[in-house]
């Protein structure tokens, strides 16, 4: 059974080969992370994926073709130089039962795929093993190792221009750092600032209490000398009504003086030209000089 489907190059190529080459791309993006992150041991899993992949990629190299089934066999017209009619429904053996090739032919009809599609597709089927054939031809083993050691410098140089735009990246985050410290200070700067416009804010705010303050004491005084000017006014009226009067008093002692001083003199004539004796004028001066006084009063009055 197993010598009839190809024996152990047909179970390697068909079973084993895919779910090694996938293991092998898990290797080789495993060392490229590695070395991508920077990790312990990078080149060494790294090398371990490159050689796994090239091992791998020198046995497939000895994968035989695969080998394409020859429907024209069953089908006639996909046959290039078929020029029959289109073969019916064939039932062999007279079963009652139709065959693969039989429900196909429906599911053709039913699909309406004429011959002219099936033509269409044996000629685009025929074009592409040719150029799988070419490509078989092209695609030896040393063009392919050839160009995965390009591939493998080239992801190299990638790995290489990784490293420094990751240096540079981490420069930059370290620079990025240090300006965030120097925004830290700047903030706290900007705090200071602002409290200490606060404080000003509030001493200015005192500042304008103590001048409406101020201010309304001011108006308060103004209003008080307004109205002692205006009591002055008053004053300076009756000062002048009182000087009036004044002057007034001082005419009236004036003129009591003078009428004093005249019965004064009357008196003092009159007793010498009497020849009275001392007593007699005496008490009559006094009585005269009472009598006078009496009469400056009364004229005073």
């Amino acid at each position: 059974m197993s010598s009839r489907k190809g024996g152990f190059a047909d179970l390697l190529f068909t079973s084993i080969m895919p779910k090694v080459y996938g293991i092998g791309a898990a290797i080789v993006i495993f060392g490229a992370m590695f070395k991508i992150l920077h990790l312990p041991g990078a080149a060494a899993m790294l090398a371990i994926g490159l050689t796994t992949e090239a091992v791998i990629f020198f046995v497939s190299a000895f994968e035989p073709p695969h080998k394409d089934l020859d429907w024209t066999k069953v089908y006639p017209e996909l046959s290039e130089d078929f020029s029959g009619p289109t073969a019916k429904p064939r039932i062999s053996g007279g079963a009652p039962k139709e065959s693969v090739s039989q429900k196909l032919d429906h599911m053709l009809e039913k699909a309406k795929i004429g011959p002219e599609l099936v033509e269409s597709l044996g000629k685009g089927m025929q074009n592409l093993a040719t150029n799988v054939k070419s490509m078989t031809g092209v695609s030896t083993a040393a063009v392919a190792t050839e160009e995965y050691a390009k591939n493998v410098r080239s992801a190299s140089l990638s790995l290489t221009s990784m490293n420094k735009s990751y240096s540079e990246a981490m420069n930059a985050m370290s620079e990025m750092a240090t300006a965030s410290k120097d925004t830290k200070e700047y903030h706290d700067q900007v705090k200071g600032v602002t409290k200490n416009l606060g404080a000003l804010n509030a001493v200015y705010e005192m500042e304008l209490q103590d001048a409406n303050s101020h201010v309304k004491a001011m108006q308060r005084f103004y209003s008080n000398v307004s109205t002692v000017m205006t009591s002055m006014e008053k004053a300076g009226k009756e000062s002048e009504q009182f000087s009036g009067e004044l002057r007034k008093l001082t005419g009236n002692l004036t003129s009591l003086n003078s009428v004093y001083g005249s019965m004064l003199t009357a008196m003092r004539g009159g007793g010498s030209s009497g020849g009275a004796s001392p007593q007699s004028s005496g008490s009559g001066g006094s009585s005269g000089s009472t009598g006078a006084g009496g009469s400056g009063m009364g004229q005073g009055s």
